[in-house]
């Protein structure tokens, strides 16, 4: 089946003069475009408003539009750096973070560095997963000010960093350092390797995000994602955990490289899961000629590097958090109807749903995108995941003190070992297991969160 490349549908906007002949705004013309757009591909289209007034900004336009069921569809101001963050090309420091209340304040927060992204100012400048920054530029993490200062981060900035000392399982001051956000493109895969324990040999993936490239046309993250499931066949691999707990969503086609990478007893064309539309975009598409009833389903690929067959108990453990979502929900659920999953983590998003970008690239007067829901996703078996998928042991990652990843005494992934069986991990939760206390996560502002980035067609 050839690979249908979606291509937005640019609607003819008609444009007719008020009555007393006032000139439109540029407002006007880019709320006119959002809502014919919505019109067409919202999935929650038959609940739309009747037309706002296009006499105000198109991000207060696009808001009112959406249905009291949709907590996910968002609008940005510049789409070919909306196109870019998607790709996980973004001005960053090089690090993602958790936001925690300091016990110790009244107000205070921290920041807690969840992973340091390969190659970035952050990992040059020897930051380590579990690190706190504690001011920026001098002040002071607050429940008031953190905003704010967190808005200062795209230009060079000092930060306060603090760090665990072992010895006396306090934290530290390091003192500040200068950090220079830099455009940074994030390969999605963290890390990759093989443990051999007892007898087993265990492949442990983490994957931050599903992305098949840096740009729209790249496919390099997924030829990579390829060959690292290649070394793993090729090393024997017994048993495997893919670690999901940073990965909030991303492309519909990693969805399919990774899903056919991972299950057994697949050949070209089963079905991996099924999209739903609204009614007038699933009529189009059932009654086109090029695309018809079966775009509806995706399938798996036949790929040669796919090492389901080689698991010792046609079993994947997936290490997930309350960020994991869509893309991520999708790969677990999709595979289901085929083999069996143990989770250990925590519930995930629950948002059985998919999005495309649809902009103007051929208008130099609207520099807008929209990213709307247009898709509700279920698997082979007809099963979806309104509420999230729930952990078969329940474990949340919300540690004062943080081993390194891959650390087989990691406690997310020490759970995965003992639930594989390797009698010497351990079960193993550290002091302050549950003493934070959560404000935020710098995940919860990725473009991707929550969404399945579907291919698009071509009309």
């Amino acid at each position: 089946m050839r690979k249908l490349v979606i291509l937005l549908t640019l609607s003819t906007l008609v444009l007719a003069c008020k009555k007393d002949d006032e000139p439109r705004s540029e407002f006007d013309v880019i709320n006119d475009w959002i809502y014919s757009e919505m019109n067409y591909w919202y999935f929650w289209e038959s609940d739309l408003p009747a037309k706002p007034s296009t006499n105000q900004s198109p991000r207060d336009f696009f808001y009112q539009l959406l249905s009291v069921e949709d907590r996910f569809s968002f609008i940005y101001e510049d789409y070919q750096e909306l196109i870019d963050l998607l790709n996980g090309v973004s001005l960053e420091s090089g690090f993602e973070y958790k936001i925690y209340r300091d016990a110790n304040t009244t107000d205070g927060i921290f920041l807690q560095l969840s992973y340091i992204k390969k190659g970035s100012p952050a990992e040059e400048l020897g930051l380590k997963r579990g690190d706190r920054i504690t001011a920026i530029n001098g002040n002071p993490l607050n429940t008031s000010n953190y905003r704010s200062l967190l808005g200062d981060t795209n230009a060079p900035y000092e930060a306060a960093i603090a760090r665990h000392n072992t010895s006396t399982d306090e934290f530290d001051a390091l003192g500040n350092v200068q950090i220079t956000p830099i455009t940074f493109a994030e390969n999605p895969i963290l890390l990759d390797t093989i443990y051999e324990i007892e007898g087993k040999k265990i492949a442990y993936l983490i994957y931050t995000f599903f992305s098949p490239g840096a740009t729209e046309k790249d496919g390099s993250y997924d030829a990579q994602l390829r060959d690292v499931f290649d070394g793993f066949k090729a090393n024997g691999a017994q048993d495997l955990i893919l670690d999901l707990r940073f990965n909030s969503g991303g492309s519909e086609t990693s969805v399919k490289t990774l899903s056919s990478l991972i299950t057994p007893g697949i050949s070209e064309g089963d079905l991996l899961f099924k999209k739903q539309y609204n009614r007038q975009v699933e009529e189009y598409i059932v009654n086109d000629d090029d695309l018809g009833p079966e775009f509806l389903n995706v399938r798996f690929q036949e790929l040669t590097q796919n090492i389901g067959n080689e698991l010792s108990t046609a079993t994947v453990y997936f290490i997930t958090s309350d960020r994991s979502a869509s893309a991520s929900e999708v790969v677990i659920n999709s595979v289901k109807p085929y083999m069996s999953t143990f989770i250990v983590g925590d519930t995930t998003v629950g948002k059985d749903a998919g999005s495309i970008t649809i902009y103007e690239d051929d208008n130099p007067l609207n520099s807008w995108a929209i990213q709307p829901i247009i898709v509700k996703l279920v698997n082979a078996d007809g099963e979806d995941y309104p509420f999230g998928l729930t952990p078969n042991v329940p474990l949340e990652e919300r540690f004062a003190v943080l081993r390194p990843l891959g650390d087989t005494e990691e406690p997310l992934l020490a759970n995965a070992l003992a639930a594989i069986g390797v009698q010497s991990s351990r079960i193993s939760v550290p002091p302050h297991a549950a003493e934070l206390s959560t404000v935020g996560s710098s995940l919860d502002k990725k473009p991707w969160a929550g969404k399945l980035l579907l291919e698009r067609f071509e009309e």
